[in-house]
């Protein structure tokens, strides 16, 4: 299955030359079988036909005001005021095994990632940004900027592709100008169950932290503002 990238599409502004831009992706490392199981169908998913290319919801700002702890680096921020449970956009990146669930005995690159999300935990599957993705790789953690997050991740079956993804939603709190956040420790100890009312009241959506290395798990609730 070829990656799309940036060739054909216009790059999101702001977007660092040195990282790869995807529309779809990757799962080059992936074989037939673990193929297959991103292809099974969950009726608890959200069925969702996620659009390919840059975001019109989000722009990528670069931070420079103090004492942010991102400073230096940039954010995603919403470019319009964004109602309660509106879909942002997908994450993006390189579907991998990691290699604890693998045969392989190198290193994991994947291993010091700080954009390595979890999309199944049973069979090792992550989705990592770090080198290629979209918008979704700049969503920061909350903690240090606001009270509390203002997105999510969620599961969602792709009807485009067909597979199996993770994807970003609106808390009640986007708002215009506030950056999309997560927090990733917590989305590692509270599951959506404990957290949140269903999703038709309360979606859930959550980014990666950039100062944690550990995996946030897709069956796990994590929060973003």
């Amino acid at each position: 299955m070829p990656p799309k990238t940036s060739q054909a599409v216009k790059l999101p502004k702001n977007w660092p030359p040195e990282i790869r831009y995807l529309t779809s992706s990757t799962y080059t490392t992936l074989n037939v079988d673990q193929i297959a199981s991103l292809r099974l169908y969950n009726k608890d998913f959200v069925s969702f036909s996620a659009p390919e290319g840059p975001c019109s919801l989000v722009r990528i700002t670069p931070i420079t005001s103090l004492p942010h702890p991102a400073l230096g680096q940039s954010g995603l921020f919403a470019a319009s005021n964004l109602a309660p449970g509106t879909f942002i956009l997908q994450y993006l990146g390189e579907v991998h095994v990691s290699r604890d669930n693998s045969s392989s005995t190198t290193l994991d690159p994947h291993a010091r990632s700080d954009y390595d999300l979890s999309l199944d935990r049973e069979l090792g599957l992550g989705i990592d940004a770090e080198r290629a993705g979209n918008e979704a790789r700049f969503i920061n953690d909350y903690r240090g900027i606001a009270e509390r997050p203002n997105a999510e991740f969620k599961e969602i079956w792709d009807e485009r592709t067909k597979l199996r993804g993770m994807a970003v939603w609106v808390l009640p709190e986007g708002k215009s100008g506030r950056a999309n956040t997560v927090d990733h420790k917590f989305s590692l100890q509270i599951s959506y169950q404990e957290l949140c009312p269903p999703i038709a009241e309360a979606p859930i959506l959550f980014p990666v932290s950039r100062a944690v290395n550990d995996k946030i798990d897709s069956t796990n609730t994590a929060v973003i503002l």
